[in-house]
């Protein structure tokens, strides 16, 4: 598909969507082809394709592993005051990313009960 075809669909501005997709092209993520019956389509096959993958080239994934309030110091021996709730938080995000492929956000969300 095109990054103005996708822009329409997604209703994003296409300069903006070009950007981000240049960037997964070149995080290898994406592959571009110009021209006519040029585009964007996945590099690899979407269960190859980690969430922390896509991420990566925009944001710093590793800081979910780090202190939330910025010390060089923080640990369950030295903790800082946000150590207790931030480490199961950071470790559940660094988990859903790494662990989570695009072919799993393709699927239909499974519907939760008896909550």
């Amino acid at each position: 598909m095109h990054a103005r075809e996708l822009a329409d669909v997604l209703d994003v501005p296409a300069n903006y969507l070009s950007k981000v997709l240049h960037q997964l092209a070149v995080a290898g993520i994406l592959e571009s082809r110009r021209g006519r019956s040029g585009g964007f389509r996945l590099a690899r096959p979407a269960d190859e394709i980690t969430l922390e993958a896509v991420v990566a080239p925009f944001e710093d994934v590793g800081r979910y592993r780090q202190c939330l309030l910025g010390k060089s110091v923080c640990s369950d021996s030295r903790p800082c005051a946000a150590h207790a709730r931030w480490r199961p938080v950071g470790r559940l995000m660094t988990s859903f990313l790494t662990r989570t492929t695009l072919a799993d956000v393709g699927q239909r969300p499974v519907r939760i009960t008896g909550r």
